[in-house]
């Protein structure tokens, strides 16, 4: 068995709203390292999952004290995102593109993740929200 065959496929990575970005980001890229990704497919991971994570803390209303959840999955030629929350619900799905909202300045973050990864599902319940995002790695 090969140095990366005893690794698992799955990492969580759970914080809180004050430390999220540096941490979520930091394992981001361990994670695309320790799986042996393509550079420009661990760059965008890390990029898809800094623009999350700081949407949720800047525009979101996750606090400080918020518990922030992101599951990491490599699979199939896939790495699948899991995002977790208790900020304010937003189904990115029907959010606005940059070009829609250029008053603001704002989107091109929003509009670079859905052109970088499929979304999958998206439910808000019990006061959580949960994002499932897959990026091919084809």
């Amino acid at each position: 068995m090969g140095a990366r065959d005893s690794k698992s496929a799955s990492v969580m990575i759970l914080c809180t709203g004050g430390e999220a970005v540096h941490r979520m980001v930091g394992a981001a890229q361990a994670f695309g390292i320790d799986r042996a990704l393509e550079v420009e497919h661990a760059a965008r991971l890390s990029i898809i999952v800094e623009e999350l994570v700081c949407n949720l803390v800047d525009h979101g209303g996750v606090g400080e004290a918020d518990l922030i959840e992101l599951v990491l999955t490599h699979d199939d030629g896939a790495v699948d995102i899991a995002l977790s929350d208790c900020g304010i619900a937003f189904d990115l799905r029907h959010a606005e593109s940059e070009e829609e909202i250029p008053e603001r300045g704002g989107g091109a973050g929003i509009d670079m993740v859905r052109a970088w990864a499929e979304i999958v599902d998206y439910t808000s319940a019990a006061g959580r929200n949960r994002l499932l995002l897959k990026m091919s790695l084809n």
